[in-house]
C-alpha cells in the first residue's frame, strides 16, 4: 500500500507525463498542419521518399528559416517519434523514485532497445544514401 505522499508523487510524475504527452501530440499536430499549409502554398508536392534527408545542419536550419515545407514535415515526423520515447526516458526516473526496480530495468531495455534502433537506423541512411 502506498502512502499518502507516495500516491501525491504518482499523481505528480503521472500529470508530469500527461503533459508531456499532450504537448508532443499539439506540437506534432501543428507542425504536420505548418508542413501541409506551406506545401499548399508553394505549390509544392510533399517529399514521399526516403531521399529527401538534410545533409548538414546548415541546410536544415537554412530550409527552416525560409519556411520549406518540407523541414516543417521533418520536424513533425520528429517530434511524433521523440514523444513515447520521452514518455519512456520519463518513466525510468518515475519507477526509480517508486523503488520499483523491476520496471526501471524493463523500461531501461526498451530505452536502450528504442537507441540502438535510432544508431542502427541512421547508420543504414548514411550507408544507403
Amino acid at each position: 500500500m502506498q502512502s499518502k505522499t507516495e500516491q501525491t508523487e504518482t499523481q505528480y510524475i503521472n500529470r508530469i507525463v500527461g503533459i508531456i504527452l499532450a504537448t508532443g501530440m499539439y506540437v506534432t499536430i501543428g507542425l504536420y498542419a505548418a508542413g501541409l499549409i506551406l506545401a499548399l502554398i508553394e505549390d509544392s508536392r510533399i517529399p514521399s521518399t526516403a531521399h529527401q534527408y538534410f545533409p548538414s545542419i546548415s541546410v536544415f536550419i537554412s530550409s527552416l528559416t525560409h519556411l520549406d515545407a518540407r523541414t516543417f514535415l521533418y520536424l513533425g515526423t520528429l517530434s511524433l517519434i521523440l514523444t513515447p520515447v520521452s514518455r519512456v526516458f520519463i518513466s525510468i526516473f518515475a519507477f526509480w523514485k517508486e523503488h520499483d526496480f523491476k520496471y526501471v530495468g524493463v523500461t531501461s531495455v526498451v530505452f536502450v532497445i528504442i537507441l540502438i534502433s535510432v544508431i542502427i537506423g541512421s547508420v543504414f541512411k548514411i550507408a544507403i544514401g
